[in-house]
């Protein structure tokens, strides 16, 4: 099974999203601690679960897990996974190379269009995270209005609802073939260079 990989990160308003690593566990436990995230994630847990968590996620041929970082702090975290090898998978048509995704942005970097803009993000880089992906799918509970919104905005369409084992979902999906144009990057090795502006 190919892995999944992040060849460039993506740059938005000061925000880096970068491949996560062990040592984003802090980071990502004090985000996820913060109410308006762990309504929806369910994953307030504490640094060595979330160091555990990282490791397997980091080892996983079909896991991708994704840092929001401003200026060395975790602003927010995204997952980026094969829809074949997730619970999902169990629920909805999909093809081999079908990826999924899940977001999360902290209190501090919110009302920026941030989310909207990292949706288009992974989108335009689906092919590259997946070679051949010809779909990028996400599943929002069904309560989370402002994520429906800014899936929406990115050029997600709903395609109905679906019980899952801890939330009922909208399931929301676009083609790589409508992908939007390129934003900024950055090497993932850290060296900024400007590949397109958005």
């Amino acid at each position: 099974m190919s892995t999944l990989s992040w060849k460039q990160n993506l740059v938005l308003d000061a925000h880096d999203l970068r491949p996560a690593t062990a040592a984003d566990a802090a980071g990502l436990a004090a985000l996820m601690a913060e109410p308006e995230v762990a309504q929806w994630w369910h994953q307030d847990w504490d640094v060595k679960r979330w160091t555990d968590y990282l490791r397997r996620m980091t080892e996983d041929p079909g896991s991708l897990p994704l840092a929001l970082d401003r200026e060395g702090r975790v602003t927010g975290y995204v997952e980026i996974y094969r829809v074949a090898t997730d619970v999902l998978g169990d629920h909805i048509e999909h093809s081999e190379s079908d990826l999924g995704m899940h977001i999360a942005v902290g209190r501090q970097s919110r009302g920026r269009g941030l989310g909207t803009g990292i949706i288009r993000g992974v989108l335009r880089e689906a092919i590259e995270i997946l070679d051949g992906c010809p779909r990028l799918v996400a599943e929002p509970d069904i309560r989370n209005i402002s994520s429906h919104r800014a899936f929406s905005q990115a050029g997600f369409a709903s395609f109905g609802t679906v019980q899952l084992p801890d939330k009922v979902a909208r399931l929301m999906a676009a083609s790589t073939d409508t992908r939007p144009q390129p934003a900024r990057f950055s090497s993932a090795g850290g060296a900024t260079r400007k590949k397109a502006l958005l």
